[in-house]
């Protein structure tokens, strides 16, 4: 277990810090005993935030590593995925002198089902149908990383409490619009 203090620190957080303009990491940005990152910006004083009410998503840490800005992405692939291309990818145009990007997406109708509890604005892995209906992927575990390849998209859904069924509106975000 690594110590958290900046001189225990593994090398690569603080290598980065003189080689990167910016540090993305991947887990450890909860607030468990191995949650490193988060309890390391924390410790330093510069972190800013780190729940988000994003699925999936949740934690993101967002801070300061010796003058350099840190996005603590969640540990699951998915969630990674998620965060950076709803957070990471329009900061990065901010800090580059460009405007926060939003992303470009149209409505389509659902091609499924599906009940959304109010609380958290969700991202499920989407594709559209030869018919132009926005199909998700059957399962929502941000570990099945075998999703983000079989989707061209995302499938935005709104903080609130909503009911989706077939033919429903929906937002749907394709990669592209991402500029990836």
């Amino acid at each position: 277990m690594w110590a958290t203090t900046e001189q225990h620190w593994p090398p690569g957080l603080t290598g980065g810090a003189t080689e990167a303009d910016v540090i993305f990491t991947s887990g450890g940005a909860s607030a468990g005993d191995e949650d490193h990152v988060s309890a390391l910006l924390q410790e330093a004083g510069v972190m800013q935030s780190w729940r988000i009410a994003v699925k999936p998503g949740r934690p993101l840490a967002l801070g300061l590593w010796r003058g350099v800005p840190v996005f603590g992405l969640p540990g699951n692939p998915v969630a990674a995925f998620v965060c950076t291309l709803i957070f990471g990818r329009p900061a990065l145009s901010v800090l580059a002198g460009e405007g926060w990007e939003e992303p470009v997406g149209f409505t389509v109708p659902a091609a499924f089902e599906k009940n959304k509890r109010a609380g958290r604005r969700e991202y499920l892995r989407a594709r559209l149908t030869p018919e132009g209906h926005a199909e998700v992927f059957r399962s929502e575990g941000s570990g099945r990383i075998s999703g983000l390849s079989w989707a061209t998209g995302l499938v935005e859904l709104a903080d609130g409490a909503c009911r989706i069924a077939p033919g429903d509106p929906v937002r749907f975000l394709p990669y592209g619009s991402f500029e990836l």
